[in-house]
């Protein structure tokens, strides 16, 4: 969860998220939601930060629960990220229950490596049909000529709480949402791309590998103005 001035922005979405998650495999303890705030709100106010990511993790041994809640390690994009886009490279992964948000240490410290290898900012995740599925910690939008947007639907992805919000922006400003995956091999017939996340939240696509998008798209600017809007009114 992505903290200002120590207020969890979007702190409804993402406990809502977490719940239909546990549903899943465990039951969901009634007072969660007041464990972790109060445990944000302890963390915040003992070591405060103007701006940080808290990760918060239920673990659960039989019907038993523990909880943690702490800072990690947090990276924002620069204004020129902003201007100018950012290198993503496809990565060959997918994950075995998408709707649920699970630690996966190995895949994390695999797709870590690579970025860091070709000093990209993403990996776009590509499953075996080679079909581009999300990013490995953001979703992805390919955007065409006429300003519609393509993306994964939700079986296929992590659910991410801002990219609800942008499908929920492109609803009520008109702009048509296709919710299909686009193949690796044909990136190169959209001209702009953008990925969205807690830490990026929009962000412009410079380049997939060696294919190089446009990234003065005065859509992903629209939305970016917008999703800004939403999160202040989420600290307000």
């Amino acid at each position: 969860i992505r903290t200002s001035g120590g207020i969890p922005l979007f702190f409804e979405d993402h406990i809502r998220r977490l719940q239909e998650g546990i549903a899943t495999r465990y039951h969901v303890p009634e007072d969660l939601e007041s464990q972790i705030a109060s445990g944000i709100n302890a963390l915040t106010r003992r070591d405060p930060v103007p701006q940080i990511n808290i990760r918060v993790t239920v673990a659960f041994t039989g019907r038993e629960h523990t909880l943690h809640i702490c800072y990690v390690t947090s990276t924002y994009p620069s204004e020129r990220m902003y201007t100018e886009g950012v290198k993503v490279v496809l990565y060959r992964a997918e994950r075995l229950d998408p709707g649920v948000k699970l630690l996966n240490t190995r895949m994390r410290l695999a797709i870590d490596a690579e970025l860091k290898k070709q000093n990209a900012y993403e990996a776009f995740l590509v499953n075996k049909e080679g079909l581009i599925t999300e990013g490995s910690r953001s979703s992805v939008f390919f955007v065409t000529s006429d300003g519609c947007l393509y993306t994964a639907p939700d079986r296929m992805v992590l659910p991410g709480i801002t990219r609800k919000y942008i499908i929920s922006i492109c609803r009520n400003e008109g702009i048509s949402v296709y919710f299909e995956p686009v193949e690796a091999s044909m990136i190169s017939m959209f001209p702009a791309v953008f990925l969205t996340g807690t830490s990026p939240m929009v962000l412009s696509v410079e380049r997939i590998d060696d294919v190089r998008f446009v990234t003065a798209v005065s859509i992903i600017k629209r939305l970016k103005v917008i999703y800004e809007g939403l999160v202040a009114e989420s600290i307000r």
